[in-house]
């Protein structure tokens, strides 16, 4: 059974705005096709629903999330209530050049301020344009109503 919860990765992504996710859902490759130039292979290949990080067998198995793994092993949903946060393992995560990887340092940091609930109605109203239609991180047109986005990576 999915909650809302399953919406905050454990690095602190919102997957509400996940191009492969909403790819998925939304039965448009748009979503992927804006993504950086480093997931051309992805562009065009099978589109697959992820799993998010809450499932046993996630995307990540096949090259294993470290950020996953530490969180299991400290039993949290997710790093932002982690004593040690910020590690060196997120931080490099954050700073490894992907457009929407440098948002979880900061999401984390919020999500600690205003609690998951809060955050994730942030999120939400964030990722969601005027007109409606959900919005993935590297659109800058709505697919629905083609207005320009000024909120992207």
């Amino acid at each position: 059974m999915s909650s809302a919860l399953d919406l905050i990765a454990t690095c602190g992504l919102y997957c509400g705005a996940c191009s492969f996710k909403l790819a998925v859902d939304e039965n448009d490759r748009a979503h992927v096709r804006a993504m950086p130039a480093r997931y051309e292979k992805a562009k065009e290949a099978e589109l697959e629903a992820c799993p998010g990080c809450r499932g046993e067998a996630t995307a990540c198995d096949a090259d294993p999330c470290k950020i996953r793994a530490c969180a299991r092993t400290r039993e949290l949903v997710h790093c932002g209530p982690c004593a040690d946060f910020p590690c060196g393992i997120l931080s490099a995560f954050a700073n490894d050049g992907v457009p929407h990887h440098g948002e979880t340092l900061g999401n984390l940091k919020r999500l600690r301020e205003v609690g998951e609930e809060a955050w994730l109605a942030e999120q939400r109203a964030r990722w969601t344009c005027a007109c409606g239609a959900r919005r993935s991180w590297y659109l800058r047109e709505c697919p629905k109503c083609a207005r320009t986005l000024t909120d992207h990576l």
